[in-house]
């Protein structure tokens, strides 16, 4: 029997221990630039855990035992826990989730910052993929890749904004959420060892049913979870961006004066193309946005300072019911931009928000994501 507190803990030391691989600067090179090495990277982290939380019950129990009920209880097998009712096993179900979604991030994050590093180094000339067939394995990998990438944080805000995920990756700089997206989405096909382009194709045409891998369902159901994730972070990042850019301009009560929104959202078609920008194209706007985009970076953190003043100078339950209402907001008005085609009819809606409902798009955003 292994008791209950020994495995809580360990699912709490192994959560520390994945936090700080991104923390952990390495080198691009041969064996790095592989996702088995990641895998073991993550592996190691998660073993160091379970000798550390081991240390604390003076060998009395074995890591492969302890292995052993992990995995009985990721099928639902609690015979080998000591102790513990019903809500406790659900407690240490939930911390079990919890650790293996922390894994993943970490996985993702492992490959990710990686690849920046490799790319803003230029590093490594690597042998991609250019064969006509899209494999099974790597799409699946790509897409599970995607999907947690579109999760963290770090990447929502360089996303909406450019905010660099690390201060000691060079990584470059875009100026629109939709260039940024597409550098993600390039990085996380070459660490699965495909050329960008050659796959931009491949999904084409699985998108336009061209493709064997369509009578996949699993693979189906896997790729519009992919797609419906990189719409909702486009739509964040470019709503995020646009919205705050807003309320940079506004005549001190409830109303925007000039509102503005580019139509940058991702659609289906720029998902398939996958095309980075280039080096001219990112240079032709640069000297132009630099002022501007500094001017507003100075309205619109004075505008968020003001609204998260107003935010704290609220009671407890006041904040409460803000957020709440905040969180409502946002999901109401998220579902109406995915439900609005793209193009007039999107930038229609944008111009229509009232700044009581920009305002409170702005405080979720904020306590979300902790900025």
């Amino acid at each position: 029997m292994i008791p209950l507190p020994l495995l809580l803990n360990y699912f709490e030391q192994a959560c520390k221990q994945l936090l700080t691989i991104a923390d952990e600067e390495v080198v691009p090179s041969e064996l790095t630039l592989n996702l088995n090495w990641h895998r073991s990277r993550i592996v190691e982290s998660q073993l160091t855990a379970l000798t550390d939380t081991l240390l604390e019950y003076d060998g009395r129990f074995d890591a492969e035992a302890v292995q052993d009920v992990l995995r009985e209880i990721g099928v639902g097998n609690f015979n080998n826990v000591g102790e513990g009712d019903e809500e406790l096993r659900k407690t240490l179900v939930k911390e079990m989730e919890k650790t293996n979604e922390a894994a993943r991030e970490a996985f993702v994050r492992s490959v990710l910052f990686l690849e920046m590093r490799d790319d803003s180094n230029h590093s490594h000339d690597r042998n991609l993929h250019t064969h006509a067939d899209l494999d099974r394995s790597a799409l699946m990998e790509y897409c599970g890749l995607a999907i947690t990438a579109m999760r963290l944080p770090e990447i929502q805000r360089f996303l909406s904004n450019g905010t660099k995920v690390q201060e000691d990756i060079k990584s470059e700089v875009f100026s629109i959420p939709e260039e940024r997206l597409l550098y993600i989405q390039r990085l996380l096909w070459k660490a699965v060892g495909w050329e960008p382009d050659t796959a931009s194709d491949q999904i084409k045409h699985l998108m336009e049913g061209n493709s064997e891998l369509m009578n996949d369902n699993e693979v189906m159901e896997t790729v519009m979870k992919y797609t419906s994730s990189v719409r909702v972070a486009a739509t964040n990042a470019s709503m995020g961006s646009d919205l705050t850019e807003s309320l940079s301009t506004t005549d001190g009560t409830t109303r925007v004066v000039n509102v503005t929104y580019s139509e940058k959202v991702v659609t289906s078609e720029t998902i398939q193309s996958l095309s980075a920008p280039t080096q001219n194209s990112m240079n032709e706007h640069k000297n132009e946005q630099q002022s501007l985009e500094q001017k507003a970076q100075r309205d619109v953190a004075k505008m968020r300072q003001e609204i998260h003043d107003e935010f704290m100078s609220l009671s407890p339950d006041e904040q409460n019911k803000t957020l709440a209402k905040a969180k409502q907001t946002q999901d109401a008005f998220l579902q109406k931009v995915m439900s609005t085609p793209p193009g007039a009819e999107r930038v229609i809606l944008m111009k229509s928000i009232d700044f009581e409902t920009q305002k409170l798009l702005i405080i979720h955003k904020m306590w979300t994501t902790g900025e």
